[in-house]
């Protein structure tokens, strides 16, 4: 067959597959198959890297006892916990030098937040409302509202007093108390809220002690040990271990002014809960009884008047305790 214009079509030549160089592949690929059967076959080891074991000091209970006796076990033990992780081969002055700082950073956070919780706006209200309570109590003269008083010379010397002794005084009295015991009663949570807040302070301030006086305890006993190898870092710890102890002496001193720090809101939920919102509205009723008699022209007998004056007596007492 013949293509126009052209010459007669040949058949294509190809060239047979060079045998020498297939030979030469086959021995690479058979020996990368076993070498990476052989690979598999070899177990995989740990790589080691040389280093220098950590060496824990060795101490027990009855070491630290002997440097300060009297201490709680609980207070030893937590300083066997502290020096089982201390290294002493990796002992160094800045180390020692912040040794138990953070406990001492946080006494003192600690110090400051109770001093602001100790001066919560609560405090000053409830305060103002209590004592504002007790001086209109104070001031009342049921006696005198009744029409048993001094008579005419009572009237007379009228405006020259602060006594709330006349049915128009009385009722403005009875108004404002009744104000006051709103305002106490909403104030109550919030008193509740800062006693318990207060409360957890000083479980925290406990928990920094302990962990003040093992630290304190840990530090003296290095200060002993490093003596030979590491004189100067064994004077940090001793010098840490004073501080400990001074901060820990500073947190049991200061126990009892936490305790009325405590007492003061504890004393005014007191007051609010038992005494005013339980006691009040029975008085209250009272003194409304006496201003709507006079209002009528009428009043209570000297013995009824009598016996409402030393119910207000009583009350008051009792806020004031």
């Amino acid at each position: 067959m013949t293509e126009k214009g052209r010459g007669p079509l040949k058949p294509t030549v190809i060239s047979p597959p060079d045998r020498s160089r297939k030979a030469a592949r086959e021995p690479a690929v058979a020996r990368h198959e076993d070498a990476a059967e052989g690979a598999a076959q070899i177990p995989v080891k740990p790589t080691a890297i040389a280093g220098v074991e950590r060496k824990r000091i060795a101490v027990d209970a009855g070491a630290l006892r002997t440097l300060s006796p009297g201490l709680a076990g609980a207070t030893v033990e937590a300083a066997l916990r502290l020096l089982a992780t201390f290294v002493a081969e990796k002992a160094s002055e800045r180390r020692a030098i912040l040794w138990g700082h953070d406990l001492q950073r946080a006494h003192n956070d600690l110090v400051a937040e109770t001093l602001t919780l100790s001066q919560a706006p609560v405090l000053r209200k409830a305060e103002t409302y209590i004592r504002r309570m007790m001086d209109i109590l104070a001031a009342i003269d049921i006696m005198a509202v009744c029409g048993h008083g001094n008579g005419g010379l009572g009237r007379y010397f009228k405006g020259m007093n602060d006594k709330i002794d006349s049915p128009a005084e009385l009722s403005a009295a009875q108004a404002e108390l009744d104000l006051l015991v709103r305002h106490m009663n909403e104030a109550l949570d919030e008193l509740l809220d800062l006693k318990d807040q207060l409360q957890r302070q000083v479980r925290k301030f406990e928990e920094i002690g302990e962990d003040a006086d093992a630290a304190a305890l840990a530090a003296l006993f290095l200060s002993r040990h490093l003596q030979k190898d590491k004189a100067a870092v064994a004077q940090c710890f001793l010098e840490r271990s004073m501080s400990l102890t001074q901060t820990v002496a500073q947190i049991r001193e200061n126990n009892a002014v936490r305790e009325i720090q405590i007492e003061q809101p504890v004393r005014m939920v007191g007051a609010i809960q038992n005494v005013v919102l339980v006691s009040m509205p029975d008085l209250l009723a009272s003194i409304a009884s006496v201003t709507s008699l006079t209002a009528r022209k009428a009043s209570l007998s000297p013995t009824e008047a009598g016996e409402l004056n030393y119910k207000l007596r009583d009350f008051l007492n009792r806020l004031a305790s």
